[in-house]
C-alpha cells in the first residue's frame, strides 16, 4: 500500500509539472514586466549566492530560463527536469543561441543520475512544493555535492502568495491552477528541519522585506 500511495503521488507530480508548464510556462512569468517581478529577483538573489566558476545543478529546470542566467553568470551547468516538452523547449532555445555547452536531461529529482560528489552546487528553485518524498530529494542533492558544497533552495510562502492571487489574476498570472500543481505546502521550519539533515544551513530568509513571498535558504555540505 506504502508503494502505491508513493506511485501515485509521483504520478500526480508529473501530471502538475505538465499543466504548469503547458498553462503557465515559467519564461512566461518572468517576462511578465509586473507580475514576474519577484522572479526575477529571486533569480537575482540565486545568482548572488553563486561562485562564478561553479559546476551547477538545475534540480527542476524546466524550460532553461535559471539554468541559462546561471551560464552567463559564469557557471559550468547541468540541468534536468522530468516534463519532457519543457526539456524540448529548452533544447530548441539552446540550439537558436548555438549553446552547446548545457546538455538537458530527464530524470527525476529522487534519483539523480549523476556521480557522488560531482557538482559545486545544486540550485532546487521552486520545485520542492511540487516534489512527492522530499527525504530522498534532499538525501540526493546531499549525495552529489562535493564536500563544502552547496545548495540554494527557494520555495513560496504560499499563506501569503494565496492572499494576492487576486492581484496575481489582474497582472496576467494563471493562479487559477494553483491548487493543482501546488502540491505540498512546507513551512519553512519544515524545509529547513529536512535540510538541516543533512546541510549545514548559512543563510534562511525570507524576501523582499516589505513582501516576503519567498523563502531562501543556502547550505553547505
Amino acid at each position: 500500500m506504502e508503494n502505491q500511495s508513493k506511485d501515485q503521488e509521483f504520478e500526480k507530480s508529473v501530471k502538475a509539472a505538465h499543466l504548469e508548464f503547458d498553462v503557465e510556462p515559467m519564461d512566461q512569468l518572468y517576462q511578465n514586466k509586473l507580475g514576474g517581478y519577484f522572479s526575477r529577483l529571486r533569480v537575482k538573489k540565486i545568482l548572488e549566492n553563486l561562485p562564478h566558476d561553479s559546476t551547477v545543478l538545475d534540480l527542476g529546470c524546466e524550460a532553461g530560463h535559471v539554468s541559462l542566467k546561471m551560464h552567463k553568470h559564469g557557471c559550468n551547468v547541468i540541468s534536468l527536469d522530468l516534463c519532457l516538452p519543457a526539456l524540448k523547449k529548452f533544447k530548441h532555445k539552446l540550439e537558436k543561441e548555438n549553446n552547446s555547452s548545457i546538455h538537458p536531461f530527464q530524470a527525476i529529482a529522487q534519483k539523480i543520475p549523476l556521480k557522488d560528489n560531482s557538482v559545486d552546487a545544486v540550485v532546487a528553485t521552486e520545485v520542492f512544493e511540487h516534489m512527492p518524498d522530499l527525504p530522498s530529494v534532499i538525501s540526493e542533492m546531499h549525495r552529489i555535492t562535493k564536500p563544502s558544497g552547496k545548495v540554494i533552495v527557494t520555495f513560496p510562502n504560499e499563506p501569503l502568495r494565496k492572499k494576492g492571487h487576486g492581484v496575481a489574476r489582474l497582472l496576467g498570472i494563471h493562479t487559477e491552477i494553483e491548487d493543482e500543481v501546488t502540491l505540498y505546502d512546507y513551512t519553512f521550519e519544515e524545509i529547513k528541519e529536512k535540510i538541516a539533515k543533512h546541510f549545514t544551513i548559512q543563510k534562511a530568509f525570507s524576501f523582499p522585506s516589505y513582501l516576503p513571498l519567498t523563502r531562501f535558504i543556502l547550505a553547505e555540505k
